[in-house]
Parts: C-alpha cells; structure tokens; sequence
C-alpha cells in the first residue's frame, strides 16, 4: 500500500504537520525514514484505519502540495533558508512523480474487491433462496404425509367408535345375562356360585377392555393434534425464511447499487482537469 508524507497526512486528518511529527514520535502512528533525492531524511507514514476511512471522502487537490520553486532548484541560498524555516516532509518533492490518482486507484481495488465478495454474498444468498424454493416445492408431499396421518387417525377413531359401541352392546348382553342369571338362581340355587365367579370374570375383563379402548382414542386425538401443529409450524418456518431470503437479497443488491454509483461519481470528479502545481506557485508568486 502507498505510504504518505507528513504534510498529506496532516491534511487528511485536519491536524497540524508537527501533531503527526508527535504521533510518529510516540508510535501512534506507523512510519519508516528514507532519504529522499535532495539527500533529505524524511518521515514516510502507514496508512492505518482512521487514515484509510477518510482517504475515501478525499477530494485530490486537497491531498496534493505544491512543489518546489525553480529558484529552489536552482540552488539560490535565500530560497534555500526560506525552504529550511518550513517544515517539509519526506515527500514533499516526490508529489510529481506520485500523484494522489494512486491512491484513488488503490481505494478502486479495494472497492472492486470488497463488490466481488458482495457479488459472491448475492450469489450465496440466491442459491439458499433455490434450496428453499425446493423445499416449498416439496411441502405438498409434507402436506400428503400429514393427510395420510389425518385419515389414519380419523379410520382408528371410527375403529375406537365401533369399540366404544361393542362394549356397549356387551354392556347390554351383560344386563340381559343378568336377568337370565336371577332366573337361574331361581331354577338352580347350586349353580349360582359358579355363575356369579363367571360373571365378574367378564365384568372385569369389559373394564379393562374400556380402560384400554378409552386410552387408545385420547392417544390418537393427542397424534392427531400434533400433526396438525407440526404442519402448521412447518410451513411458517419455510414462508418465513424464504422472506428473509429475499429481504436480505435486496438489501445486497441495494448496497451494491449504491456503493457503485458513489464510485462513479468519484471518478467522474477525479477525470475533472486539475491545475498543476508549477501553474499554482507561479500565481502564487505573480500575486
């Protein structure tokens, strides 16, 4: 990544060339020392975070400085003092040879990177988006399923039903045997203790048949309802994830959008003409 002089970066972060000369000095910022080609030691800074965020929102003749005079070049020992009373950076004389389109050029590739694995964020989105579109696709074969068990449930409660009528009727055959027994009892005293034992021994075995037929119809109403809720569940979750799907697929395909057009714009300002710095010193000096 392109490193920065002292002078750009304090006009990038809206503070003074001896504030970043400090900050250099303590290690808030990072920098390296070279030698530029007057045989000057200068300071050449690492663009960290904050740096990098409002490089983005820079206009370039804001970053750029103007060069050296031609009476600086020149060797002309006045000029040398005035130039030695200003506080001038490791690259103040490099600005012609590096102009700020770089950076712009650097925060382009970044942009165009970070719009690629957006893309592939859409992309990714657009394939979860098929996977559930499949699962909607397949849910009549869920909405079957729960059908089948429906029918399922509503056949063993007819079945409980014909139960529940076949211990009535065994209700009845049991009274009806009753009033045969009290007959018998009148015709045949001595078989009446055999009658009685034979008698609870269905009576007994008729409970048990309507305790067990009676649990069976609450176990089948409570897996009828059931299925019902987990259809319900079911197709709520798959409605509400495929809107999530797609909230958030227009959301990227926004941001994209956006993010493109604020590019553009920034480009068309950069292929605006600019002034050259030579042009700049000499009305400077003319004025």
């Amino acid at each position: 990544m392109r490193t920065l002089t002292v002078k750009e970066t304090a006009k990038v972060l809206g503070v003074s060339v001896r504030t970043i000369q400090n900050r250099l000095a303590t290690n808030e910022l990072s920098g390296k020392r070279i030698t530029n080609q007057y045989g000057t030691s200068e300071w050449r800074v690492w663009p960290n975070k904050e740096i990098t965020e409002k490089l983005k929102d820079f206009q370039l003749d804001e970053v750029s400085t103007d060069g050296p005079s031609e009476e600086f070049r020149g060797g002309d020992s006045s000029a040398v003092l005035e130039a030695e009373s200003v506080e001038v950076d490791r690259n103040y004389f490099e600005e012609t040879q590096a102009p700020i389109t770089t950076i712009i050029r650097e925060m382009s590739q970044q942009f165009a990177e970070q719009l690629s694995k957006e893309k592939q964020i859409n992309l990714q989105l657009q394939y979860e988006l098929k996977e559930k579109d499949v699962q909607l696709k397949l849910l009549p074969d869920f909405q079957k399923q729960a059908e089948d068990r429906r029918l399922e449930a509503e056949t063993k409660e007819l079945e409980a039903i014909a139960l529940a009528k076949q211990i009535e009727a065994m209700k009845t055959m049991a009274a009806e045997k009753a009033v045969d027994l009290a007959r018998l009892n009148q015709l045949e005293t001595e078989t009446l203790p055999s009658l009685e034992r034979q008698l609870e021994q269905e009576r007994l075995q008729r409970e048990r048949a309507l305790e067990e037929a009676a649990s069976k119809l609450s176990a089948l109403e409570n897996g009828k309802r059931e299925a019902e809720e987990a259809k319900a569940k079911l197709e709520e979750s798959l409605q509400s994830e495929i809107a999530r799907l797609r909230d958030e697929k227009d959301d990227q395909a926004k941001a994209i959008e956006s993010k493109f057009d604020a590019l553009n714009q920034k480009l068309e300002e950069l292929k605006k003409p600019q002034a050259s710095w030579w042009k700049k010193l000499l009305g400077s000096s003319e004025n």
